[in-house]
């Protein structure tokens, strides 16, 4: 059955002008006795349809707007996938992200493909009610031929969604291995961050390759390895990695040997600052890919200095003429404060900054509106210092 939810008087307004898909709570009059997982037509206080969507109902979000013309919700996600799919067939991949919540008018939804493998991620509890129906779109089009899911994320920890990972369409083995432009990569789908893999840092890893023959690397927050094998595989002298989470140190290990690098590696399985305690090494190519260190508003202040450290102990540990590349998954700082934190550091430290090229995003598999703020949050340069 399908309900009808009623907005406030201006709520509409809102909705309107960003171009929100996001729903929420405080904005609704009526929810006409939706429960999650409802298909819902969405109406202004003045009775001017919105369009079609899926009730949600926990924590601070209503309602997930999938269109703004009135059709079946199964009808406008199997067309919204479709949509998806044939764009990221476009790019020549065979690991990619297929959808990307917003930005595919699939608001609270992760769908990560691993070559045969399809990985979904939901933080909605109405798009909770679909994914069997989702993971057998993927199937019926031939876009994968298995489907796990992954709704173990913090955020559905903090507004009570339930937490549980598994098969929900075919089975078999949790690791494959991507070719990334001809670099080799194992991704763990069950116990790997995110999905497995941080498929938005891609271009910016083939990038470096560029930048990387005869150079001593320096790979901080390694994971998995992504940016110094890419190094390796393209003439780097020697590559060491950093990283703390012992289970993708194992994976990195059998990364070097996937690409037959490992005699030219070195990795340390510890903290970035017990690193940069304990040695005085020099570099000539650096990757630093941190993880949010401002993962709330509250904790800006905090980030930004965990930030200045970082490119501090950094500058300490390069020769002059080096290549750096630097990045910031933290959403709430904002790309001209990220590039005034590189500017202001390196001019405290009395060396000169030349940046090579443009700042750096998410790669285009992860698509966003100009709406979209908070999918838009990967913020990455390359730059020399002189």
């Amino acid at each position: 059955m399908v309900r009808l939810v009623r907005l406030k008087k201006g709520a509409d307004k809102t909705v309107k002008k960003w171009g929100w898909l996001t729903i929420y709570n405080k904005w609704i009059l009526d929810d006409g006795g939706a429960e999650p997982g409802d298909e819902v037509i969405i109406e202004t206080f003045d009775r001017e349809s919105l369009g079609v969507g899926i009730f949600d109902g926990v924590g601070a979000v209503g309602v997930r707007l999938l269109s703004p013309y009135i059709a079946p919700v199964s009808e406008i996600i199997e067309r919204n996938i479709l949509t998806a799919y044939n764009f990221r067939k476009t790019l020549g991949w065979k690991s990619f992200r297929l959808i990307n919540s917003e930005g595919d008018s699939m608001p609270g939804l992760i769908i990560d493909i691993y070559n045969e493998i399809g990985v979904i991620q939901s933080g909605s509890a109405g798009f909770d009610y679909y994914l069997d129906y989702i993971s057998k779109i993927l199937v019926r089009h031939g876009i994968v031929e298995k489907v796990y899911v992954r709704n173990d994320q913090r955020s559905r920890r903090e507004v009570g969604l339930e937490i549980w990972k598994g098969w929900i369409y075919g089975g078999g083995e949790t690791e494959t291995i991507v070719d990334e432009d001809g670099v080799l990569f194992k991704v763990d789908i069950e116990r790997g961050q995110k999905t497995g893999f941080f498929l938005d840092q891609r271009m910016n890893r083939i990038e470096g390759r560029i930048y990387s023959r005869g150079k001593t690397v320096l790979d901080l927050y390694s994971y998995t390895g992504g940016f110094g094998i890419h190094a390796l595989t393209h003439g780097s002298r020697k590559a060491y990695f950093i990283e703390e989470d012992p289970k993708a140190i194992e994976i990195l290990y059998e990364n070097l040997k996937l690409n037959k690098v490992e005699d030219k590696a070195e990795v340390y399985n510890i903290r970035v600052e017990k690193f940069f305690n304990e040695n005085q090494m020099k570099f000539n190519l650096l990757f630093s890919d941190p993880p949010a260190l401002i993962p709330a508003r509250k904790n800006y202040d905090a980030g930004i200095k965990k930030y200045i450290w970082l490119l501090n102990n950094i500058l300490a540990n390069v020769e002059r003429n080096a290549t750096i590349f630097f990045s910031s998954c933290s959403y709430f700082l904002k790309p001209n404060e990220f590039l005034e934190l590189i500017d202001n550091t390196i001019s405290e430290a009395n060396l000169n900054l030349t940046y090579l090229g443009r700042l750096r995003g998410a790669s285009p598999d992860h698509v966003y509106r100009p709406t979209d703020d908070e999918l838009n949050y990967l913020k990455a340069i390359y730059f020399l210092i002189r």
